[in-house]
């Protein structure tokens, strides 16, 4: 756990933290890849403590789910998507070259913090692997990030920081310093920044206690002491033995196990070093003082270099902005700007009111939980009863700590910011062209408020792209509605011609049955077969009724089924007309003790004819079908009865798998619209159920169809 943070702490600008050219240039080209792949990108990443503080900072936000224990960072990278690991490369990129602060200044040698970073790393993940600790990539992230603090003040302060750390002899001098001149200290700054990311680690606490006496983290989470060791080896001198003795105390490493780490971690630096053609010197001097710096015009060139590549970008591109492409849904959309924000600008508070285009009303929306009673707003659209209003009538981004002419909050204004759980929020304008959009809102601490101010025209112009973005979407959306109308129109029309037509023929075969089950004797067997087909003919006419019914959606009533006797009639019905047909051996394995269920028998039947029809039409050369019943599943702590279907056909292509419950082009030929599994993906998940596909050339295909056991079914067989 991170410490109470103060209101400077609170203050501090993390989003702009500078790394290496050398290492964002090697970034830039990974991303624009066609064959780099996220484990290469994330070897280059976790070697630079600023790229990897945000990319864990945006994994963890609440955009992204849970947070949990920091396991391989490349499931991050594949967490957050390519797109916005290429956002976190090239926003940090035109910082680095438009930045007041030069990563190369004698008072803040990037490259020696880069080195030594790594090298803490490096020690940490050895140390934990020496020590059986369970998570050593923990280990890796935390000894990487443990001086971060150094880059956040530094970025924040760069006149002041570069003063203070002139002279300095060692860290505990630098940490005075920096608390009596700046108000906190690089540990509690970096303690703080890995606190907010709310993982399951004790990372923020190794951060916050690293430099502090041995004896005071003795009986500490083996996470404090490993980082706490590694810090320590990282600055000695191999053959100082009592600079060594931090390890034998707290993790009991002899001095040559020490010495053997050390080596070994400064070897890998060297090497990861002269792979991205960094020039440093690890080691120390005789006489342990730092050695002389290398020359600086390999810097100057990577710098350039970077530069240009930024101004390639812009060209080429045509963003700074991260919202490249509109997502498929408006909540895409919304989520893709909310992380470039997050990216960009530290901004994790985050709502939206997004303006009726018929009665001009905003609306609130959100798409975190915990702002759920926004999406229940609407604002009027009246001058001087919100903020969210007055922005859009004045065109300029307004802040909520700035007070109304009578010195208060509107009652709303008010509401909305306790419904962020923030002291205030500031207010940005979503409008594109002459189109108001709407507004979004960033929920802040007010000593944040100047730092938003200086970002305030970038700010805006992010806003620009993202309403353009929401104005186009709404569109192509009133195109594609228009569109769905007018074809919806015209097959209603053919359905009414085509459902007239089809209910004539099923009613002179409906009656043929019936005249059939006269003639026959009641106790004939093939009396049920009649009785089933009948039922088969009812189900029909109600489905094709369906595609005239306009604003009534048809349902059958629920009911108590057994499973194994509807999958008994349809074997029935299909085992003459489907399988024996196709040269298809069916078997049924039928789980007697199967539980009853409560369901619409009709959706089901579908679901089942449209699985069994599919299989079969696979196996144009015979084959084998099995299907199979099961209770007792038990999933998510809930009851659920299984039905498999399973065929050694020559199972489903690739490409279909990739997207089989989707539209998509049929591969049985003329006749067939690929829509045979969306629909019963749609039945499935109308009777509360799951549906899951394996499918190989080699063994066939098998679907499984999870279905819910009532609990009043549940308790009796229990």
């Amino acid at each position: 756990m991170a410490p109470v943070a103060s209101p400077l702490i609170q203050s501090l600008e993390t989003s702009s933290l500078p790394s290496l050219p050398h290492v964002l240039l090697r970034v830039l080209d990974a991303c624009n890849s066609n064959e780099t792949s996220f484990s290469a990108i994330a070897e280059i990443i976790n070697k630079d403590a600023a790229l990897s503080s945000k990319v864990i900072g945006a994994s963890s936000s609440a955009l992204y789910g849970k947070p949990n224990k920091i396991t391989a960072f490349e499931q991050k990278l594949v967490m957050l998507g390519l797109d916005m690991v290429r956002t976190i490369a090239i926003s940090s990129s035109v910082y680095q070259v438009f930045s007041n602060i030069s990563s190369s200044s004698p008072e803040f040698d990037m490259k020696s913090f880069w080195g030594r970073s790594l090298t803490s790393a490096t020690l940490a993940k050895l140390i934990a692997q020496e020590t059986d600790y369970p998570h050593p990539e923990e280990a890796y992230l935390t000894g990487l990030l443990l001086d971060v603090g150094q880059l956040v003040l530094w970025s924040n302060f760069p006149k002041q920081y570069a003063m203070l750390s002139v002279g300095v002899v060692d860290d505990l001098q630098l940490m005075q310093r920096e608390t009596e001149e700046i108000g906190s200290n690089h540990c509690e700054v970096g303690a703080w920044l890995a606190g907010s990311w709310h993982l399951n680690s004790f990372m923020a606490d190794a951060v916050l206690y690293h430099h502090v006496l041995a004896s005071r983290v003795a009986d500490a989470h083996p996470l404090i002491r490993i980082a706490h060791v590694a810090n320590s080896m990282s600055l000695v001198n191999p053959d100082d033995e009592e600079m060594l003795a931090d390890g034998a105390a707290l993790l009991g490493i002899t001095p040559a196990d020490s010495r053997r780490m050390i080596a070994k971690a400064r070897e890998l630096v060297t090497k990861i070093a002269l792979s991205l053609e960094i020039e440093i010197d690890i080691g120390t001097g005789e006489d342990g003082a730092t050695p002389e710096k290398p020359d600086q015009d390999k810097f100057h060139q990577k710098k350039m270099q970077l530069a240009l590549e930024v101004r390639d970008i812009a060209l080429v591109d045509g963003i700074v902005l991260g919202v490249t492409a509109a997502p498929p849904s408006l909540d895409g959309i919304l989520l893709a700007i909310q992380r470039s924000l997050h990216i960009l600008f530290g901004f994790q508070n985050i709502i939206f009111f997004l303006r009726d285009r018929e009665s001009g009303a905003l609306h609130g929306k959100s798409l975190a939980w915990q702002h759920d009673l926004v999406n229940e707003m609407v604002i009027p659209p009246k001058r001087g009863n919100s903020i969210v209003t007055d922005v859009l009538f004045v065109r300029s981004a307004y802040s909520s700590f700035v007070s109304g002419d009578n010195g208060t909050l509107t009652v709303l204004d008010d509401q909305i910011a306790r419904l962020m759980q923030a002291e205030g929020f500031y207010c940005q304008p979503l409008i594109s062209q002459d189109t108001l959009v709407g507004t979004m809102l960033f929920g802040l601490a007010k000593v944040q408020l100047p730092h938003v101010e200086k970002q305030r025209k970038l700010i805006s112009m992010f806003a620009q792209q993202a309403s353009q973005t929401l104005a186009a979407w709404h569109v192509d959306n009133e195109q594609v509605q228009r569109t769905e109308f007018e074809v919806m129109t015209a097959s209603r029309a053919k359905a009414r011609q085509v459902v007239h037509e089809a209910n004539n023929p099923l009613s002179i075969i409906k009656n043929y049955i019936k005249l059939l089950s006269v003639k026959l004797p009641q106790e004939d067997t093939v009396q049920g077969d009649l009785a089933i087909i009948r039922e088969e003919i009812d189900r029909v006419t109600k489905i094709i009724r369906q595609v005239t019914e306009v604003t009534e959606v048809y349902a059958s009533p629920l009911e108590e089924l057994n499973v194994n006797s509807v999958i008994q009639d349809l074997y029935k019905i299909f085992f003459e007309s489907l399988f024996a047909q196709h040269q298809i051996t069916a078997q049924t394995q039928l789980d007697p003790s199967l539980p009853s269920i409560v369901a619409d028998r009709d959706k089901l039947k579908q679901v089942l004819i449209n699985l069994m029809k599919n299989a079969a039409e696979s196996m144009q050369e015979g084959g084998l079908l099995l299907i199979s019943t099961r209770g007792k599943i038990i999933r998510d702590g809930n009851e659920y009865i299984e039905i498999s279907l399973v065929d050694n056909g020559p199972g489903i292509p690739k490409h279909i798998m990739a997207d089989l419950f989707k539209p998509v082009t049929s591969t049985k030929g003329k006749g067939h619209a690929g829509l045979g599994l969306l629909i019963v993906k749609n039945l499935v998940d109308e009777l509360k159920g799951r549906i899951f596909c394996q499918s190989n050339e080699i063994s066939g295909t098998a679907f499984q169809i999870l279905l819910p056991v009532p609990a009043k079914v549940v308790l009796m067989d229990r």
